[in-house]
């Protein structure tokens, strides 16, 4: 069992969220009343800062996603459709429903009648139809400006809760991915009689005498400073009159609280935050000695966790000798034991994978069926003999026990893994084992993520976040038109391996036009021979999916989603977390 020893910079970010806890402020000439903790919510969000990077501008589209992402998507801001991800379920919200045409170029959203913003205003169409004009408008100078741009042609407003967007192309999944998934840079609706005759790229959305920013959610901004954000709850919620709720949330406040990785642990063990970013199973197994009212998805380990959409994998450069050459990739994929990762590397709190895809409801009857097709399984035999077969057939050879290349040069794989991560010395020994001189390179964060979009690396290992629902999701990033010549820049930090095939190519294009279903064997089809084409030639090797153990700390608040009443996806960013802010139950 891990050892947790508190440091000063932990007792620091403790001491510094009492005071905040303690403050009743002056906050830009607005008194904050007292609330008591019993009836306060505290989230750290989820991205790491020592102080609030900006305070005075929470405009969704403009600048750092740092409040949308941390804590306006399930206070001030709600989705047209949410979507639990664990049961594959459309929740609709704002929106009622959506349909397509014939072949897909066109989607008709119905909007739900009652739907309010803060000020008393209806929310409508016309608002709607605005965001998207100004998002199109913008292009590509907001977030999220660039993808609305390449594919929405115009907006029409049919009534005054019917709006028809026109798509420049067939896109039997653009409603799904842009207004239901719920991640962070998604459709935030914006009303259009406070943000037209402004310029969206330098309106900063903020002014709390006027009650800015402006939503639908049941909370309000009262409060902004470099130490917190306080969000109160309000006099009244458009969602309750319409009967999507029973009752108002029992949550009086919601504080946002910047803190730091290294602060996370002790500001759970004692009760500072309620619910932030997930940490390491054997830190949380060790804080809930401290606090025992510290739960996770799961009520007893080693996997506490959910997944949460991503597969860890090693991604390769395949533009980059010698992990061009397909015969090696093959051969560290025969040369690992990915059981052993998990358990020596992860203590058994992660689960391994063999396919680039998640756990996800929406993604299971795809698994199954190439599981059985393709006789995946072969991907996951530790084998050294095979390793053996591999390489000298495509001309490496042995000096001194040690791989060399076919042309005598040496042959040295440097493991690419971010600082923390304890995989490095466990695929490493594994490797070496296999004949390779393989050393770790520890990379801190922000350089890793640099190296992979630049393809200034051999081999690295990563998580690829993709299919929540569809296979195409995450094959679609093996696509050539994300190849991009090694020192220019990857426009997509999930397509970072730089592979071509034109083969797959023509497969994940005639996929994108299909409605996918697990049900259309002409869909499934192309599933299986482009899986196909992912396994032969291995740009990427999954090793685990990814599973965030996400505390949520029981002291003053119940309902939390969990494996056993799993309403919602558990990562804190997304969308869908705004279902849980009307669940939670003081417990005092």
């Amino acid at each position: 069992m891990p050892k947790f020893r508190s440091t000063g910079a932990k007792s620091a970010g403790a001491a510094v969220l009492a005071a905040v806890l303690l403050s009743t402020t002056m906050a830009y000439g607005q008194t904050v009343p007292d609330v008591p903790r019993n009836r306060t919510l505290i989230s750290q969000g989820w991205d790491y800062y020592n102080a609030v990077p900006s305070t005075e501008n929470f405009n969704p589209y403009a600048g750092v996603l740092l409040h949308q992402r941390n804590s306006l998507h399930y206070t001030v801001n709600e989705a047209l459709f949410y979507t639990n991800h664990f049961t594959n379920e459309l929740i609709p919200w704002i929106g009622e429903s959506y349909s397509y045409n014939d072949d897909y170029t066109q989607v008709t959203i119905k909007l739900r009648e009652g739907v309010r913003w803060s000020d008393g205003e209806a929310l409508d169409a016309e608002d709607v139809a605005f965001t998207f004009s100004m998002l199109k408008a913008a292009a590509p100078d907001l977030l999220f400006s660039s993808a609305i741009d390449e594919w929405v042609a115009s907006v029409d407003v049919i009534d005054p809760l019917t709006v028809k967007v026109s798509l420049t192309k067939p896109g039997p999944r653009w409603a799904a991915d842009f207004l239901a998934t719920g991640q962070s840079t998604r459709f935030v609706v914006v009303p259009q009689h406070i943000w037209e005759g402004k310029d969206p790229k330098t309106f900063n959305n903020f002014d709390l005498a006027k009650g800015w920013p402006v939503g639908t959610g049941p909370f309000k901004l009262v409060k902004s400073d470099a130490s917190s954000l306080f969000l109160d709850r309000r006099d009244e919620w458009w969602a309750q009159d319409a009967g999507l709720v029973e009752a108002m949330p029992k949550v009086e406040r919601v504080i946002y609280v910047p803190a730091t990785a290294e602060a996370m642990p002790q500001l759970y063990a004692t009760n500072q935050i309620d619910i932030g970013r997930n940490i390491q199973s054997g830190v949380f197994e060790a804080i809930r000695f401290q606090n025992p009212n510290l739960t996770a998805w799961n009520n007893e380990g080693p996997v506490w966790g959910a997944p949460n959409g991503c597969v860890v994998g090693i991604r390769f450069n395949t533009q980059r000798q010698p992990f061009d050459n397909v015969a090696l990739r093959q051969a560290i994929n025969a040369a690992i034991d990915r059981d052993q990762i998990v358990n020596l590397a992860y203590e058994g709190s992660v689960k391994k994978a063999i396919l680039p895809f998640s756990s996800y409801r929406g993604m299971l009857d795809y698994v199954d069926q190439l599981e059985k097709s393709l006789d995946v399984s072969t991907l996951d035999q530790h084998d050294l003999s095979k390793v053996e077969q591999l390489l000298q057939g495509a001309g490496f050879t042995k000096s001194a026990g040690t791989w060399v290349q076919p042309d005598g040069s040496p042959l040295q794989i440097a493991v690419q893994v971010g600082q923390g991560d304890p995989v490095g010395p466990v695929l490493v020994q594994q490797l070496k084992s296999a004949g390779f001189d393989a050393i770790v390179n520890v990379q801190q964060v922000t350089a890793q993520t640099e190296a992979l979009s630049t393809g200034n690396f051999g081999l690295s290992v990563y998580p690829h976040c993709g299919s929540l629902y569809d296979p195409w999701q995450t094959l679609e990033h093996f696509h050539s038109k994300y190849a991009a010549p090694e020192g220019q820049a990857a426009n997509n930090l999930r397509a970072v391996t730089r592979y071509g095939n034109p083969d797959l190519d023509a497969l994940l294009d005639k996929m994108e036009a299909s409605q996918p279903s697990p049900d259309n064997p002409e869909y499934t089809e192309l599933v299986e021979q482009a899986t196909a084409i992912f396994v032969r030639d291995l740009p990427e090797i999954p090793l685990f999916e990814e599973i965030q153990t996400q505390p949520f700390n029981t002291t003053y608040w119940t309902g939390y989603p969990s494996f056993d009443n799993p309403y919602v996806a558990q990562p804190l960013p997304w969308e869908g977390f705004a279902l849980v802010i009307h669940r939670l139950q003081p417990t005092q």
